[in-house]
């Protein structure tokens, strides 16, 4: 939330029949902090405070070189791990005929020793070179499946990657108005470092102090009358409509002096007012009145 210091007056009774407002403060806006999400050398800056920007429009870009770099790297890997695939795939096919053979053999000397037509040991020597070929083939099954993990490590190394090389490039989350740069292009930002405040100022909202007395006609909703200074002393009168009235009761701010007013306990209380012509900006002070 952009907050801007604001002065408040002494609170005035619910009634305006006395002609005064009934409470006083300050305009604020939603906003929002965009920050790096990737460390390195600012490339691209295309903002200034007082720019217009776009939901997911392009702001900003950091530098993508180790990034790709990386990605390359990666992919070196993972074509170094589907040719080890393809390697043992082939053992395997090759392990796999063999089996075959000994199984066909395997089970004819069976045959000839049931009719004695061969030896005990004949057919001892191919069981055994039987299970040798079943063994290997296991061993060859374990190594697959040692590169495929090793293939979808490196996949999922590659997709982190991707994911920040896309985050190099800047982009607004919000339609609004630059209100704040902190960075400029070409210096270095670590991740995490703010590079702009952009707020959405179609809509404001007045935050605005009651006391306990004048919660009762302060309800969420309420159509409210926001009155602004303009030229020769006179008010220029918008509607406005409470969105938020605090569930907890807080000292009035220190910008107020006076002994008696900072032991007051208010309630902080937002007014949302249309702002599609830009009269209102941020710190203008305002005044609210309860509607009749």
């Amino acid at each position: 939330m952009y907050l801007m210091a604001f002065t408040l007056s002494i609170f005035t009774s619910c009634s305006s029949k006395n002609g005064k407002s009934d409470a006083y403060g300050n305009i604020e806006s939603n906003d929002v902090t965009i920050s790096a999400e990737v460390g390195g050398r600012l490339l691209k800056l295309n903002i200034d405070e007082g720019y217009t920007v776009q939901q997911n429009q392009l702001i900003g870009l950091v530098d993508t070189i180790p990034q790709r770099l990386k990605l390359n790297q990666l992919y070196a890997q993972l074509g170094a791990a589907k040719a080890k695939l393809q390697g043992i795939d082939a053992q395997l096919a090759v392990q796999d005929e063999q089996i075959s053979i000994l199984k066909k053999e395997l089970d004819r000397m069976k045959r000839l020793v049931a009719d004695s037509a061969a030896t005990q040991r004949q057919m001892d020597d191919v069981e055994g070179k039987y299970n040798i070929a079943v063994r290997q083939k296991a061993t060859f099954d374990a190594q697959r499946a040692g590169v495929l993990a090793e293939i979808d490590a490196v996949n999922a190394q590659i997709a982190q990657a991707d994911d920040l090389l896309m985050r190099c490039r800047i982009m607004s989350p919000i339609s609004g108005t630059v209100v704040s740069r902190y960075v400029r292009q070409g210096e270095i930002v670590p991740t995490g470092k703010p590079i702009c405040k952009i707020a959405s100022l179609d809509t404001v909202y007045a935050r605005v102090y009651i006391d306990e007395t004048q919660l009762p006609h302060f309800k969420i909703g309420r159509r409210v009358k926001v009155l602004s200074d303009i030229d020769k002393g006179k008010l220029k009168e918008d509607e406005g409509i409470i969105a938020w009235i605090s569930s907890e009761a807080e000292f009035t701010p220190k910008v107020i002096q006076t002994r008696n007013e900072r032991v007051n306990l208010v309630y902080a209380v937002k007014v949302r007012i249309s702002n599609i012509d830009g009269f209102f900006k941020i710190g203008m002070p305002v005044e609210v009145k309860l509607a009749e």
